[in-house]
């Protein structure tokens, strides 16, 4: 969850500013939390109130009402802070009504951008599989949409359990996406644009992973490559904590608290990993 807090703010400056280098200030003052890193913290608050998880029918729908009521909330305290159009919309109209709507069958990354968590607080690929989708699909009904926020939750999931890269790659190729087998750094450097739905990047964000060598080598690669920055460089780094920095907080994760992270987000944080056991704010690099 960091992770995707860190990697959210990093490529925040970058959307619509294309950098197209891994050489840039990562501690920038411009750089900000948008609805990826607000949305994250919104599934966790509800997860932490339904833990240790049920995963029974009526609980999941426990789940589900309590999200759209909370996203509903986090909009309407946070409205300038760049949600999609989409969510934009059916949050106004949920609120406005009093009631909540129904999912608009999105494929976009927001399903993908805010499942962190998940991969943290699944047992099994199982659990992943069934809590991804009760995330997503309160909004993000499409198919896409639902396989885009399972393969990052399921790349943390492996990441935490010891899966080597090659693993996690074999299984994001054969399940997921063909086309992670194919990318090439440079190529997307040069010609990759601006692409919101998950099929668009949700691919690009597990291979700015899987050639990293640290967090913020993955966020360098994000911010490099371009296109949607800030949801990538959620996806991507969230994945790169879990692999890199499940037991210990690195020098890199502190730095960027000490510097840019609000202290009360910092104190969220820690009571989130706290309750599921997680010991790395107490283990520094």
């Amino acid at each position: 969850m960091l992770g995707a807090i860190i990697g959210d703010m990093v490529g925040s400056i970058y959307e619509f500013h294309p950098c197209k280098t891994k050489d840039f200030n990562i501690y920038d003052i411009r750089m900000r939390m948008t609805d990826d890193s607000i949305l994250t913290l919104a599934v966790m608050k509800v997860l932490m109130k339904h833990y240790p998880i049920n995963y029974s029918k009526e609980s999941l729908e426990g789940i589900k009402k309590d999200l759209c009521i909370e996203f509903i909330n986090t909009w309407n305290k946070h409205k300038n802070i760049g949600f999609g159009g989409m969510f934009y919309n059916w949050c106004k109209e949920s609120y406005e009504s009093k009631s909540i709507l129904k999912p608009y069958n999105s494929y976009g990354n927001g399903s993908a951008m805010r499942i962190s968590p998940v991969g943290w607080i699944a047992r099994s690929v199982q659990e992943v599989t069934i809590l991804s989708r009760a995330v997503s699909e309160v909004t993000h009904n499409h198919p896409e949409g639902i396989k885009g926020a399972e393969a990052i939750a399921l790349s943390i999931f492996l990441s935490l359990h010891g899966s080597t890269k090659e693993e996690i790659k074999k299984i994001m190729v054969n399940k997921y996406y063909k086309e992670i087998e194919y990318l090439d750094f440079n190529e997307l450097v040069k010609n990759y644009k601006f692409n919101s739905s998950c099929q668009g990047s949700v691919p690009i964000a597990i291979y700015c992973f899987l050639i990293s060598n640290s967090i913020e080598d993955t966020i360098r690669n994000c911010v490099a490559v371009g296109g949607d920055t800030d949801t990538i460089g959620a996806m991507a780094t969230s994945i790169a904590e879990a692999y890199y920095s499940k037991d210990k907080l690195s020098k890199f994760e502190d730095e960027f608290l000490y510097r840019m992270i609000d202290s009360n987000v910092e104190r969220f944080l820690k009571d989130f990993y706290n309750m599921i056991g997680i010991n790395k704010f107490n283990n520094k690099e």
